[in-house]
């Protein structure tokens, strides 16, 4: 019982760990997508669009990894 306690505790930790170091890519991220729409608007289409759809691509990872870690937390509850 007390191996499963600390097993349970430890990946308990590390989804945290997971989500704390997703909050931080969000925030940079979120200059990503800001510097994309402003390349966007003064007319440097090709560049802006490509880091527009790299903040995308960012946004989709963090969101599904925040999610996995925030399933396993419940579930270890």
């Amino acid at each position: 019982m007390k191996q499963e306690k600390k097993d349970n505790m430890v990946a308990k930790q590390r989804s945290l760990v997971i989500v704390k170091r997703n909050k931080k890519i969000n925030k940079v991220n979120i200059v990503i997508l800001a510097v994309g729409l402003l390349l966007t608007f003064t007319d440097y289409d090709m560049i802006g669009n490509q880091i527009i759809w790299l903040g995308i691509i960012i946004f989709v990872y963090t969101f599904g990894s925040n999610f996995i870690a925030r399933a396993r937390t419940r579930k270890s509850k």
